[in-house]
């Protein structure tokens, strides 16, 4: 089934802001991919990282440049649901994802969306497309 977007995780937005050869890699694959989403879990890790490596001004410009051009997901009841779910599924793989990846990826799931994605908690996931 096609998915009807892509769901750009904390870690793929650290690499486009670095301006790394992911980041260009993930802003290819987001130009092909709209529309684009981000989880309200990942404005939280943004906002903790971008706080505390460059500061309140530069932290809010580019959070409010990525919310420019993306939907913003809360989390509710399904998404959290689900969540517990994925937790459990990866617990007795023992995996090591933890709760916020879970939620993101339940979202992904929810919405029918791809997961955008470097980290390798997400690897072999049928959602997710790996920088």
């Amino acid at each position: 089934m096609k998915s009807a977007g892509i769901l750009v995780d904390t870690y793929t937005w650290i690499e486009i802001l670095k301006n790394s050869v992911w980041g260009n890699h993930a802003l290819a694959s987001i130009e092909r991919s709209s529309p684009v989403y981000i989880s309200v879990l990942t404005l939280y890790e943004l906002r903790y990282r971008l706080e505390d490596e460059y500061g309140h001004e530069i932290a809010s410009a580019r959070i409010k440049t990525i919310l420019a051009y993306t939907k913003t997901i809360p989390v509710d009841e399904q998404i959290a649901s689900l969540a517990g779910l994925i937790k459990l599924e990866q617990k007795r793989k023992k995996s090591k994802m933890g709760a916020v990846d879970c939620m993101i990826l339940a979202t992904a799931r929810i919405h029918n969306l791809n997961v955008l994605t470097g980290d390798r908690h997400f690897d072999g996931l049928d959602e997710t497309i790996v920088l």
